[in-house]
């Protein structure tokens, strides 16, 4: 089984996770200067041409494999252009979340564009298995964001044993030691993204990258109030203050089949609105994304940095 190293032809199988308004493009190309591989986000982009103009940009300064995040059930209306434009311009491959990947797969496997696919259980494994994925990114219970509900061991434990392509590990990397760790348990790679926010290259607020710095494990919270989705945030007094669970109206509607979609993509939209005004806004100590990993970020330092301390001591 080929490693996410060998899969791209870079030198460590590590990818700087695409992370909603966090992740732009000279965090990409420092992590690509060090020896791994990133992924834009789609959703970072004002319009499908503002994305293609970053792929281009990226281009012209390595032709280091990279690639781009489409999310796919989320309140996505530039889904279809942004594909588009991912096509047209042969990014080396898509990472696509929340949702079913056939429209992506169906369109740009036959250009030789790569297709990993975000899971956080078998069920949606087998999906884009079926679909012709060439990798399942695992997202466990210790990534940030939005987060899976298993352990690192026990995801890639369960993938490994069901489905024959490579399996890159999301969530709680922070260390070489730690990727060590899911390396051996089988992983083709490693995807990392809150130990790169407080980073030189990170264009969020002081206060969010202090936010990194001083947090640590207990910090981290589960909560479904931002997005819909359960999403691993900072406990800062504002999420202390909204608490962990939908309203009780949000309740009654999930439960109900007819309204269950329709209320997820306005749950999707809102909250997707109310955290780039919290990341961007004035009001920078409300929403600060990461993941329990934060705990070993004491310090802002590059993203070169940051890839040797997990990759570079793997391959040493």
């Amino acid at each position: 089984m080929k490693t996410l190293d060998k899969l791209l032809n870079i030198k460590y199988p590590l990818l700087l996770s695409p992370m909603f308004m966090v992740t732009n493009e000279n965090m990409v190309a420092a992590a690509i200067d060090a020896g791994a591989t990133g992924a834009l986000v789609a959703h970072n982009y004002r319009s499908s041409e503002a994305l293609r103009n970053g792929i281009r940009n990226l281009k012209s300064k390595n032709r280091t494999p990279f690639g781009v995040n489409l999310t796919l059930d989320f309140g996505n209306e530039l889904f279809h252009e942004n594909l588009q434009v991912c096509a047209e311009e042969q990014v080396d491959f898509i990472i696509t979340s929340l949702g079913d990947p056939k429209e992506v797969i169906d369109k740009v496997k036959p250009l030789g564009v790569k297709v990993f696919c975000d899971v956080i259980h078998e069920r949606h494994a087998a999906k884009a298995v079926e679909r012709g994925a060439d990798a399942l990114i695992a997202v466990n219970k210790d990534a940030g964001g939005h987060a899976g509900v298993y352990t690192a061991e026990e995801l890639i434990s369960d993938l490994k044993a069901r489905f024959d392509i490579p399996v890159i590990s999301a969530g709680g990397v922070s260390s070489g030691e730690e990727m060590k760790k899911v390396m051996d348990m089988g992983a083709a790679g490693v995807s990392v993204g809150s130990v790169f926010i407080a980073t030189h290259e990170s264009n969020v607020s002081d206060e969010y990258k202090q936010a990194i710095i001083e947090g640590g494990a207990s910090d981290i919270i589960l909560t479904k109030r931002i997005s819909g989705v359960p999403m691993t945030v900072i406990k800062t007094n504002y999420i202390k203050s909204i608490g962990d669970e939908r309203s009780w109206l949000e309740r009654k509607l999930k439960k109900r089949k007819r309204t269950r979609r329709v209320l997820r993509k306005a749950l999707a939209g809102a909250g997707l609105n109310r955290y780039q005004h919290y990341v961007v806004g004035p009001d920078y100590q409300k929403v600060f994304c990461a993941g329990p990993s934060i705990a070993r970020v004491n310090k802002v330092v590059s993203v070169k940095d940051v890839v040797q301390r997990i990759a570079g001591a793997n391959a040493q």
